[in-house]
């Protein structure tokens, strides 16, 4: 039986990453959302506060969300995940194929990587992130946009 993990950093979660997870939902059935660390990357929101959006965006799905401070191989040995379902866009497939290859050099869970679609192709957590900062409309990039405008006022009060 198909058991899959879909890790990210979700700082904050866009559609984009709300489509993947649900077509992976469509080939998988058991799938569970992961929020992972990436040291390289200075985040704007809790894991808690990830984890409440991402509960938010998918409370009709029945899909779980976890936080996982360790290594991507290590959860996928520690709970039996068999794959990995990664959303790619045209510029992340190089280093997708390396943390492919890391992963399964470590644990057998196989990766998958469904490549995002045509109209989410320019969303980012960074885009989000750049036009809260600015005080723009991301009603059109995040499913939770009120709960994300909200946590990002509290984050960034001086």
């Amino acid at each position: 039986m198909a058991k899959a993990i879909l890790p990210g950093s979700y700082d904050p979660v866009t559609k984009g990453h709300i489509d993947i997870i649900l077509r992976a939902k469509k080939l998988y059935g058991d799938v569970t959302v992961g929020i992972l660390f990436n040291p390289e990357k200075e985040y704007l929101f809790t894991p808690k506060q990830k984890k409440a959006l991402l509960e938010e965006s998918l409370k009709d799905a029945g899909i779980p969300v976890i936080i996982w401070d360790g290594m991507l191989y290590e959860l996928c040995v520690k709970q039996g995940y068999t794959h990995i379902v990664k959303g790619v866009r045209r510029g992340d497939m190089e280093y997708e194929e390396k943390m492919a290859q890391f992963n399964s050099a470590r644990c057998d869970a196989v990766t998958v990587m469904l490549p995002a679609k045509e109209e989410f192709e320019f969303i980012s957590s960074t885009l989000v992130r750049e036009k809260l900062a600015l005080g723009e409309d991301i009603s059109s990039l995040c499913p939770a946009w009120e709960l994300t405008e909200k946590l990002y006022a509290e984050n960034t009060k001086m």
